[in-house]
């Protein structure tokens, strides 16, 4: 076969491991990984020198183990994928209780000295406090100097007294949230194995195209399992898969070439 180089990243698959055998079903497999940006193989081979003491040289070096990895780095981190890989599972929630966190507010200078706020707070969520951390408590009938008010009827308002016309405030509460998706790290992760299967195409020296498939038999996510990284910018999110003894005798890595018909 003519040389070939790799003309795109490729898209993978995970197949669960189940009672020793990978499965490919839509509950133990994922494949919606959204962009791949590169996949990066490495392969290294360990030996243990033997010393010959009559000779700067060594006597031999034999291979003592071999350890395989494969990087993918993706432009964001899908939330199925990290549930996948750290042994949970993504949960949809209708009705959930969802926070706020320094929502800042500034009362009106004119009436009426009221602010709605962008969620209606779950009663006895909300804490108000001052540009200096002060904190503002709830008034019981009517908003006074230093204490807010909130209507039975409007709770996502905050009401205040005139004298405090012009002043910021930061408030923390919970809502309710229609809908949620939740996953993140189990108490106790239990992390199966997975068969990951790449699909890409390939480039040959003659320019002719090629469908290209690479198959790890057995591996585990392993290392830094990193969720996206909060900020002001994008990052990319790097899941280094290392390569685990293979099956019987399946290859650890398998790599297929086939052309693609015109």
């Amino acid at each position: 076969m003519q040389p070939i180089y790799f003309s795109k990243a490729g898209k993978l698959q995970l197949n669960k491991y189940v009672n020793g055998i990978p499965v490919r079903s839509a509950t133990t497999s994922y494949f919606r990984n959204g962009a791949v940006q590169q996949i990066t193989p490495n392969i290294t081979i360990n030996g243990s020198p033997i010393a010959d003491g009559n000779s700067l040289w060594n006597a031999a070096n034999p291979d003592t183990s071999i350890e395989g990895t494969l990087a993918v780095q993706l432009g964001f981190m899908p939330p199925e994928l990290y549930a996948f890989i750290m042994g949970d599972t993504s949960e949809e929630l209708t009705n959930t209780p969802f926070p706020v966190v320094d929502e800042e507010i500034t009362i009106p200078t004119e009436a009426p000295y009221t602010v709605k706020l962008k969620h209606t707070p779950i009663d006895g969520t909300l804490i108000a406090v001052d540009k200096d951390a002060k904190p503002w408590t709830k008034a019981e009938s009517a908003a006074e100097p230093g204490k807010y008010f909130i209507n039975a009827a409007n709770k996502d308002t905050l009401e205040f007294d005139a004298d405090d016309a012009g002043k910021a405030l930061f408030v923390s509460y919970d809502y309710l949230a229609a809908k949620a998706t939740r996953f993140g790290l189990p108490k106790t992760p239990v992390r199966p194995a997975y068969q990951l299967v790449i699909s890409t195409e390939a480039t040959g020296e003659d320019d002719s195209l090629c469908e290209a498939a690479v198959i790890v038999d057995r591996c585990k996510v392993l290392g830094s399992i990193n969720p996206p990284q909060q900020g002001g910018t994008p990052q990319s999110v790097t899941i280094t898969f290392t390569i685990l003894k293979p099956r019987g005798n399946n290859r650890a890595v398998d790599y297929t070439i086939t052309p693609i018909s015109e």
